[in-house]
C-alpha cells in the first residue's frame, strides 16, 4: 500500500475507535468485521480493482478490535479496585504469550483441515472476501439495491441517537442504533440466542432481584466458558492423534 493510503486507514481506525468504544458500552460486542465494511467501501472509492489494498486498509482497522478487551479489563479491574497501570503491563506481557499460542494453535488446525480438504470456517474471512471481489471494479459495482441499503442504514444510524437527544423522556423507548445495527451482522441463530438470553436474565431480575446481582453475570459467563470449551473438546475427540502428528510436525 502507498504510505498515504496507510495513514488514511490509521486515521480512519481512529475515528471507528470511537464508535467501538460507543457498541462496547451499549452491547458489550464489537462488530469489527460489519466496521471493517466501512474501510472497505471507502478504499474502493479511492483504489478500485486493487483487492490487496482493499483487504489491507480493512486489517489496519480491524485492529480496533482490542477497544472491547481493553474497555471490559479496564472496567472490571475499575470495579475490583486494580491500578490501570498495572493492569496495562500485564496486558503487554499477555502479548508475546497470547501470540505464540495463537498463531501455533491456529496453524495446527488449519494444517488439519487443509489435509482433509475441509474448508477453514472464517465467516468474517470470508465476508471480507466478498465484499473485496464485489468493489472489484469500484463502488458502482455494488448495485443501486446495496448503495441505497447502505445509505438508508447510514441515516438511521444518525437518526436514532438524535431523536434520543430531542427526546430524552422516552429515550427507554428508543432502540439502540449499535445494537439495532449488530442484529443484522449475525446469524439470526445467534441474535435469537442473545435474545432468550435476555428475557431469562430479566425475568430472573425481577423474580429474584438479589439472586440475579449475585449471580447472572457469573452464570452466564460459565455459559459462554462451558460452550467455548466443549467446542475444542469436541475438535480434539474427533481429530486428535492428526492434530499430535501435526504438531510435532508429522
Amino acid at each position: 500500500m502507498p504510505i498515504w493510503q496507510t495513514a488514511i486507514a490509521v486515521l480512519l481506525s481512529f475515528a471507528l475507535a470511537l464508535v467501538a468504544c460507543r457498541v462496547t458500552g451499549e452491547t458489550d460486542t464489537t462488530p469489527t468485521g460489519a466496521m471493517g465494511k466501512i474501510t472497505q467501501l471507502t478504499f474502493g472509492g479511492i483504489s478500485p480493482g486493487n483487492m490487496n489494498v482493499n483487504l489491507m486498509s480493512a486489517n489496519i482497522t480491524a485492529a480496533r478490535r482490542t477497544v472491547r478487551r481493553l474497555l471490559t479489563d479496564l472496567k472490571s479491574g475499575y470495579l475490583l479496585g486494580a491500578h490501570p497501570r498495572r493492569q496495562f503491563l500485564a496486558q503487554f506481557a499477555g502479548i508475546f504469550t497470547g501470540t505464540l499460542v495463537t498463531v501455533l494453535c491456529f496453524n495446527v488446525l488449519v494444517r488439519v483441515r487443509s489435509h482433509r480438504h475441509e474448508p477453514v470456517p472464517a465467516p468474517a474471512a470470508q465476508t471480507w472476501r466478498a465484499v473485496a471481489e464485489a468493489l472489484g471494479l469500484g463502488l458502482s459495482a455494488l448495485g443501486a439495491v446495496k448503495v441505497w441499503s447502505i445509505v438508508i442504514g447510514g441515516l438511521v444510524g444518525i437518526a436514532l441517537p438524535l431523536l434520543a437527544k430531542a427526546l430524552p423522556k422516552y429515550e427507554r423507548y428508543i432502540p439502540s442504533a449499535a445494537g439495532l445495527g449488530l442484529a443484522w451482522t449475525f446469524h439470526l441463530s445467534t441474535a435469537f440466542l442473545f435474545f432468550i438470553g435476555s428475557v431469562v436474565g430479566w425475568w430472573f431480575e425481577k423474580k429474584y432481584p438479589k439472586l440475579s446481582e449475585d449471580l447472572t453475570f457469573p452464570v452466564a459467563s460459565g455459559v459462554i466458558a462451558g460452550e467455548s470449551l466443549m467446542g475444542v473438546t469436541l475438535v480434539v475427540a474427533e481429530n486428535g492423534p492428526e492434530l499430535v502428528r501435526k504438531l510435532l510436525g508429522g
